[in-house]
């Protein structure tokens, strides 16, 4: 905030010297006429007034404001904890970023708004590993309530990852005594492991959300008491995919093991039939693959938006 009231400082001295510097130009110019002089002035004035209410819209108004909430505890940086509670250094690697804070507000299943310590700004938080129900899907209601319960009001610590999806931080978000959210909205069977990003996890962690969404299903639980449960991205896209299961009859990514698969040369990524844009490669830009593994042995890697 220091630097934008700088900044703004200095644009109304340079739009003051403006100012002046046309005044100038025009009463030289148009000294003779005096009517055309008042009409050049008038306009000039409107100008300035109309950047100046401009300035302070975009350094004031528009800036967002701290929410006032008691203070989350310390800012010092944090360690992501694992489910079982112990430390995981590897953790730092996928997860880089760690804040404390205070959740205002539950936004769906996997979705929260969270007062940063210590200056109470909101910042919108998308929990880390899991896909909870939309909120016209089945279930998705109940998502929502069930994160209620274990967040509202609480004061969490995060551990981000670097990358934002939508403007939203990507975020494992952990109870005062350790305890994994992200988790339990699995556990209770409020959400489905996020399958297509599990190699952005540690390998405790995947292990932990895979076991927990298992554990769910086998004992239909939440979304799972539905006969034929709906992923969400497949709600979202108006797509349809099988739910595949290993021998332990626990779900597996719906990513193909076998078949041909269509890469796009100039974002190395691959998709199947069923993704979103498998169609909408360009004949110039598709290569196609005789396997997923094919693919992947040449540096590309399989979408992330697929069912």
């Amino acid at each position: 905030m220091k630097t934008a009231m700088l900044t703004w400082g200095w644009m109304v001295v340079i739009a003051f010297a403006l100012a002046i510097v046309g005044a100038v130009y025009i009463r030289l110019r148009w000294r003779r006429s005096p009517q055309a002089y008042r009409a050049m002035m008038g306009l000039a004035a409107c100008y300035f007034l109309a950047g100046a209410l401009a300035g302070v819209w975009a350094f004031h108004l528009a800036v967002p404001r701290p929410v006032e909430v008691a203070s989350a505890g310390p800012t010092a940086p944090i360690s992501p904890v694992d489910p079982g509670g112990a430390s995981s250094p590897a953790s730092a690697a996928y997860l880089p970023n760690h804040y404390t804070g205070t959740v205002v507000s539950i936004t769906d299943g996997d979705t929260i708004d969270v007062a940063l310590a210590p200056k109470g700004f909101v910042q919108a938080i998308r929990l880390y590993g899991i896909d909870a129900p939309e909120h016209d899907q089945a279930f998705g209601t109940q998502s929502t309530e069930q994160l209620a319960k274990l967040l509202s009001r609480k004061t969490v610590t995060l551990g981000c990852e670097n990358d934002r999806s939508y403007g939203r931080l990507i975020c494992k978000v952990l109870l005062p005594g350790g305890e994994d959210v992200d988790l339990d909205q699995l556990k209770t069977g409020m959400a489905w492991d996020y399958r297509q990003y599990q190699d952005e996890q540690t390998p405790t962690d995947r292990a932990a959300y895979s076991t927990a969404e298992c554990t769910a299903m086998k004992a239909k639980i939440g979304l799972w008491s539905q006969p034929n449960p709906v992923q969400p991205q497949d709600f979202r896209h108006g797509t349809h995919s099988p739910l595949l299961l290993d021998p332990n009859g626990c779900r597996r990514s719906s990513e193909p093991t076998s078949g041909p698969v269509r890469g796009n040369v100039r974002s190395h990524i691959f998709e199947w039939p069923g993704c979103p844009y498998y169609s909408a490669i360009s004949p110039d830009n598709r290569v196609p693959f005789p396997s997923p593994q094919a693919a992947e042995a040449t540096g590309y890697r399989p979408a992330k938006n697929c069912p």
